[in-house]
Protein backbone atom coordinates (compact mmCIF):
# COMPACT_ATOMS: atom_id res chain seq x y z
CA UNK A 1 0.00 0.00 0.00
CA UNK A 2 2.88 2.25 0.95
CA UNK A 3 4.47 1.95 -2.19
CA UNK A 4 1.26 2.90 -4.16
CA UNK A 5 0.82 6.28 -1.50
CA UNK A 6 -1.66 5.06 0.79
CA UNK A 7 0.10 5.14 4.10
CA UNK A 8 -0.06 1.65 6.14
CA UNK A 9 -1.78 4.08 8.77
CA UNK A 10 -4.63 3.36 7.32
CA UNK A 11 -4.52 -0.17 8.68
CA UNK A 12 -3.61 0.94 11.96
CA UNK A 13 -7.47 0.15 13.52
CA UNK A 14 -6.85 -3.59 12.27
CA UNK A 15 -3.05 -4.42 13.61
CA UNK A 16 -2.90 -2.01 17.02
CA UNK A 17 -5.54 -4.52 18.81
CA UNK A 18 -3.01 -7.05 17.60
CA UNK A 19 0.08 -5.65 18.92
CA UNK A 20 -1.32 -4.51 22.09
CA UNK A 21 -2.81 -7.91 23.31
CA UNK A 22 0.70 -9.40 21.70
CA UNK A 23 2.65 -7.26 23.81
CA UNK A 24 0.28 -6.74 26.52
CA UNK A 25 0.81 -10.95 27.04
CA UNK A 26 4.80 -10.46 26.69
CA UNK A 27 4.34 -7.43 29.27
CA UNK A 28 2.34 -9.93 31.81
CA UNK A 29 5.12 -12.25 31.23
CA UNK A 30 8.14 -10.64 32.22
CA UNK A 31 5.95 -9.17 35.45
CA UNK A 32 5.51 -12.58 37.08
CA UNK A 33 9.41 -12.59 37.62
CA UNK A 34 9.87 -16.12 35.74
CA UNK A 35 11.80 -16.31 33.01
CA UNK A 36 9.47 -16.71 29.68
CA UNK A 37 10.92 -19.11 27.24
CA UNK A 38 10.83 -17.69 23.61
CA UNK A 39 8.20 -19.74 22.15
CA UNK A 40 6.05 -18.03 24.99
CA UNK A 41 6.94 -14.52 23.50
CA UNK A 42 4.90 -12.71 20.99
CA UNK A 43 7.91 -11.43 18.10
CA UNK A 44 4.66 -9.71 16.65
CA UNK A 45 4.37 -6.55 18.26
CA UNK A 46 4.89 -2.47 17.61
CA UNK A 47 7.97 -2.78 19.79
CA UNK A 48 9.87 -5.24 18.25
CA UNK A 49 8.38 -3.82 14.32
CA UNK A 50 9.21 -0.51 15.29
CA UNK A 51 11.51 0.32 17.61
CA UNK A 52 13.50 -2.38 18.37
CA UNK A 53 14.63 -3.97 14.94
CA UNK A 54 12.91 -3.46 11.86
CA UNK A 55 11.43 -0.08 10.34
CA UNK A 56 14.78 1.70 10.78
CA UNK A 57 13.59 5.18 9.71
CA UNK A 58 10.90 4.22 8.91
CA UNK A 59 7.90 1.38 7.10
CA UNK A 60 10.39 -0.17 4.78
CA UNK A 61 13.85 0.71 6.52
CA UNK A 62 14.20 3.83 4.46
CA UNK A 63 17.10 5.89 6.85
CA UNK A 64 19.55 3.85 4.58
CA UNK A 65 18.25 4.75 1.21
CA UNK A 66 18.31 8.51 2.71
CA UNK A 67 21.99 8.25 3.50
CA UNK A 68 22.68 6.95 0.01
CA UNK A 69 20.69 9.87 -1.23
CA UNK A 70 22.54 12.48 0.93
CA UNK A 71 26.00 11.24 -1.16
CA UNK A 72 24.45 11.14 -4.54
CA UNK A 73 25.52 12.65 -6.99
CA UNK A 74 22.11 14.01 -8.33
CA UNK A 75 21.52 17.47 -7.33
CA UNK A 76 18.50 16.70 -7.02
CA UNK A 77 18.31 13.10 -4.97
CA UNK A 78 21.05 14.97 -2.50
CA UNK A 79 18.34 17.90 -1.76
CA UNK A 80 15.63 15.28 -1.11
CA UNK A 81 17.85 13.67 0.94
CA UNK A 82 19.11 16.44 2.68
CA UNK A 83 14.84 17.41 3.67
CA UNK A 84 14.79 13.83 4.72
CA UNK A 85 17.15 12.80 6.88
CA UNK A 86 15.78 14.70 10.31
CA UNK A 87 12.71 13.22 9.85
CA UNK A 88 14.27 9.78 8.66
CA UNK A 89 16.29 9.57 12.15
CA UNK A 90 13.15 10.29 14.13
CA UNK A 91 11.46 7.25 11.74
CA UNK A 92 8.87 9.81 9.86
CA UNK A 93 9.44 8.60 6.31
CA UNK A 94 6.49 10.38 4.34
CA UNK A 95 8.91 12.52 2.83
CA UNK A 96 11.24 9.65 1.20
CA UNK A 97 7.94 7.95 0.34
CA UNK A 98 5.98 10.39 -1.23
CA UNK A 99 9.31 11.72 -3.48
CA UNK A 100 10.82 8.72 -4.11
CA UNK A 101 9.12 5.57 -3.86
CA UNK A 102 4.94 5.92 -4.42
CA UNK A 103 4.17 5.05 -7.86
CA UNK A 104 8.03 4.45 -9.07
CA UNK A 105 8.51 0.98 -10.12
CA UNK A 106 12.57 1.10 -9.67
CA UNK A 107 12.05 1.78 -6.01
CA UNK A 108 8.60 0.02 -4.72
CA UNK A 109 10.43 -3.28 -5.48
CA UNK A 110 13.37 -2.76 -3.06
CA UNK A 111 10.31 -1.35 -0.51
CA UNK A 112 8.46 -4.31 -0.95
CA UNK A 113 11.90 -6.66 0.14
CA UNK A 114 12.26 -5.00 3.23
CA UNK A 115 9.06 -6.33 3.90
CA UNK A 116 9.83 -9.93 2.89
CA UNK A 117 13.51 -10.18 3.49
CA UNK A 118 14.16 -8.69 6.91
CA UNK A 119 11.59 -10.14 8.89
CA UNK A 120 12.61 -13.43 8.50
CA UNK A 121 16.05 -12.61 9.69
CA UNK A 122 14.22 -11.34 13.29
CA UNK A 123 12.66 -14.04 13.39
CA UNK A 124 15.23 -16.28 13.34
CA UNK A 125 17.64 -14.60 15.47
CA UNK A 126 14.88 -13.75 18.10
CA UNK A 127 12.89 -17.12 17.95
CA UNK A 128 14.90 -20.19 16.16
CA UNK A 129 17.67 -19.42 17.60
CA UNK A 130 16.92 -17.23 20.17
CA UNK A 131 19.90 -15.10 20.56
CA UNK A 132 18.35 -11.48 20.52
CA UNK A 133 15.73 -10.56 23.01
CA UNK A 134 12.09 -9.78 22.44
CA UNK A 135 10.68 -6.62 24.15
CA UNK A 136 8.78 -7.21 27.01
CA UNK A 137 7.51 -3.86 27.41
CA UNK A 138 5.11 -2.01 26.10
CA UNK A 139 7.03 1.47 24.26
CA UNK A 140 4.79 2.51 21.82
CA UNK A 141 7.29 5.58 20.97
CA UNK A 142 8.03 4.70 17.26
CA UNK A 143 9.51 8.06 16.72
CA UNK A 144 12.37 7.41 19.32
CA UNK A 145 15.57 7.05 17.06
CA UNK A 146 17.60 3.91 16.62
CA UNK A 147 19.41 2.36 17.99
CA UNK A 148 18.28 4.15 21.50
CA UNK A 149 14.89 2.76 21.12
CA UNK A 150 16.83 -0.73 20.27
CA UNK A 151 18.63 -0.05 23.76
CA UNK A 152 15.14 0.79 25.87
CA UNK A 153 13.39 -2.02 24.46
CA UNK A 154 15.54 -5.09 24.26
CA UNK A 155 18.42 -3.49 27.15
CA UNK A 156 20.80 -5.94 24.73
CA UNK A 157 23.85 -6.22 23.15
CA UNK A 158 23.31 -8.95 20.95
CA UNK A 159 19.85 -6.83 20.27
CA UNK A 160 22.06 -4.07 18.88
CA UNK A 161 24.13 -6.79 16.89
CA UNK A 162 20.84 -7.69 14.84
CA UNK A 163 20.43 -3.92 14.53
CA UNK A 164 23.34 -3.56 12.18
CA UNK A 165 22.93 -6.90 10.91
CA UNK A 166 19.04 -6.14 9.26
CA UNK A 167 20.57 -2.52 8.27
CA UNK A 168 23.46 -3.70 6.45
CA UNK A 169 21.23 -6.19 4.75
CA UNK A 170 18.96 -3.70 3.95
CA UNK A 171 20.99 -0.77 2.40
CA UNK A 172 22.47 -4.69 0.20
CA UNK A 173 19.05 -4.37 -1.04
CA UNK A 174 18.41 -0.42 -1.62
CA UNK A 175 21.56 0.28 -3.00
CA UNK A 176 21.26 -1.78 -6.94
CA UNK A 177 17.73 -0.14 -6.77
CA UNK A 178 18.79 3.60 -5.81
CA UNK A 179 22.29 3.51 -8.49
CA UNK A 180 19.65 2.42 -10.81
CA UNK A 181 17.56 5.34 -9.94
CA UNK A 182 20.25 7.70 -9.63
CA UNK A 183 21.07 6.77 -13.48
CA UNK A 184 17.93 8.12 -14.26
CA UNK A 185 17.89 11.28 -12.07
CA UNK A 186 21.10 12.06 -13.87
CA UNK A 187 20.39 11.49 -16.81
CA UNK A 188 17.46 13.71 -16.39
CA UNK A 189 19.28 16.77 -15.07
CA UNK A 190 22.37 16.71 -17.84
CA UNK A 191 19.04 16.96 -20.27
CA UNK A 192 17.60 20.15 -18.49
CA UNK A 193 21.32 21.69 -18.11
CA UNK A 194 21.38 21.22 -22.56
CA UNK A 195 18.06 22.52 -22.68
CA UNK A 196 18.82 25.23 -20.85
CA UNK A 197 22.04 25.87 -23.02
CA UNK A 198 20.13 26.17 -25.67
Amino acid sequence: FYSMGISSWVLTPVTKPIFLAAITANVALAATGIAATDSQLNLITSETIYSAYLWVGGVGCTLPLVIMMLRSRSKGLSALGKACLVPGIFNINEPVVFGAIAWNPVMMLPLWLQGLVLPPIVWFFAKVIAVVPIPTMLFDMWYCPFPISTWITTKSFSGLLLLVVVVAVSSAIWYPFFKIFEKQKLEEEAGLVKATDK
